[in-house]
């Protein structure tokens, strides 16, 4: 690849350098444009990098053959050349109980569904903690949500892992991202059913059957009926708990989850992801914050033209969300360092907000609003 100058990226702007350098380290490894980012976790007491941070960073740069250094926990510069583009093929990561298999799949998924063939994916961690989606996030909404936008994904669980063991595996079939209608989500309509899934790994099952009815008592406080499924998760040396509330909008689904690591109270959970519905649900905006989030990368492939739109289609997507975030505005920053894209956010920190990506100079009000 090219020589040149990288792009520096200042690791204390928006909410945390963990999610500026997934998205850096994803577009990267898309673009092969080398980046640097500095000020790692400053002014925290634990400054610096994390172990999940070197693994991420370890693992593009297997992808993309990439020069790294700084890789080392507690390191405060981390600098990211890649050497070679990202070709399809089966690539395996074990994290060991260094992080996130989940976050790790959203940072590597993009660069292999533009590598213009189909790619497996397996990762060894934890599928399943707090601050981060799980597993059962991804399956039953995040994929979903992908999948209109042209990104098919199919997900796979041989093992759940819970911190701080770990343990987990995760796959992921990533075939070649497709040409999709824009995504217009300014409206998330009627609400039409709410499930609760109530797991538990390494417990007795009976602690997922008291894990639904808490949640389910919670929604009922709030006028929601719901159904409930309660399942017992397959770990290997790991225990915990994770309840995830999915509410099936007409136009989009919503996923709310917490984890409780070990033999922490199950009520704990419950009550955390019942919370973050209602939140949710309370505000106006279609898309959750965690989802949010997450489409702005794959909605700037497609703006930037790295996938092809239908004949005659502007590539915009649109979209509401409940809160604008931090963790979005610090994303939004770090895609316009790397792509020619607009990405407007239109709102206040803390309240609702509308999300439009698209080519520069784009007339969005061309693209309608679709049903369904």
């Amino acid at each position: 690849m090219a020589e040149e100058l990288p792009i520096l990226i200042d690791g204390t702007q928006g909410e945390g350098s963990g999610q500026l350098l997934r998205t850096a380290l994803s577009l990267s490894c898309v673009t092969g444009k080398p980046f640097g980012l500095t000020r790692i976790r400053a002014g925290r007491e634990r400054a610096g990098l994390r172990p999940r941070h070197v693994e991420a960073a370890r693992a593009a740069a297997r992808l993309c053959d990439a020069e790294l250094s700084g890789d080392e926990v507690g390191g405060q510069r981390l600098s990211f050349a890649p050497r070679r583009r990202v070709v399809p093929g089966d690539w395996r990561f074990d994290l060991g109980s260094a992080g996130s298999a989940p976050l790790l799949l959203q940072t590597l998924c993009w660069p292999l569904a533009l590598a213009g063939g189909p790619s497996t994916l397996t990762i060894a961690g934890a599928t399943h903690q707090d601050r981060a989606p799980s597993f059962h996030d991804l399956a039953l909404v995040w994929a979903p949500a992908m999948a209109r936008l042209g990104f098919h994904l199919e997900l796979g669980l041989q093992a759940a892992g819970f911190p701080p063991e770990g343990g987990g595996v995760m796959t992921a079939r990533i075939d070649p991202a497709r040409p999709m209608p824009p995504l217009d989500l300014r409206h998330r309509g009627l609400l039409r059913e709410v499930e609760v899934l109530a797991m538990v790994g390494g417990l007795p099952h009976a602690e997922a059957v008291a894990e639904a009815a808490h949640a389910q008592k919670a929604l009922t406080a709030l006028g929601v009926t719901s159904e409930a499924e309660r399942l017992a998760l397959p770990v290997r040396g790991s225990r915990g708990r994770h309840t995830l509330v999915v509410a099936s909008f007409e136009r989009i689904k919503s996923g709310h989850g917490a984890t409780r690591a070990g033999d922490r109270a199950a009520e704990g959970a419950a009550a955390a992801a019942v919370a973050s519905f209602h939140d949710h649900l309370a505000r106006g905006g279609a898309v959750d914050t965690q989802l949010a989030d997450q489409l702005l990368v794959p909605a700037a492939l497609l703006a930037a033209g790295l996938v092809h739109p239908p004949p005659g289609v502007v590539p915009v997507t649109r979209f509401t969300t409940s809160t604008l975030t931090p963790h979005l505005t610090g994303t939004a920053a770090v895609i316009r360092r790397f792509l020619d894209v607009e990405v407007n956010l239109i709102g206040r920190l803390g309240d609702e907000a509308e999300i439009r990506v698209q080519p520069p100079g784009a007339a969005s009000e061309l693209v309608p609003l679709r049903e369904g």
